[in-house]
């Protein structure tokens, strides 16, 4: 995820991302199904139903 954002992949930079990542799972906004792997939730990119 850090080379995707565009951070440098030392420690505290990937460890704070993992950090937020953690936070969004716990918000459900994320889903980490597999240690490490995170995705996002059903229905968190504005999909609604019906629309």
């Amino acid at each position: 995820m850090a080379v995707c954002f565009g951070l440098e992949t030392v420690p505290a930079k990937v460890e704070a991302l993992r950090s937020k990542a953690k936070r969004m799972v716990a918000r459900g906004w994320l889903v980490e199904q597999v240690p490490g792997r995170f995705t996002l939730s059903e229905g968190v990119a504005g999909q609604r139903a019906g629309s």
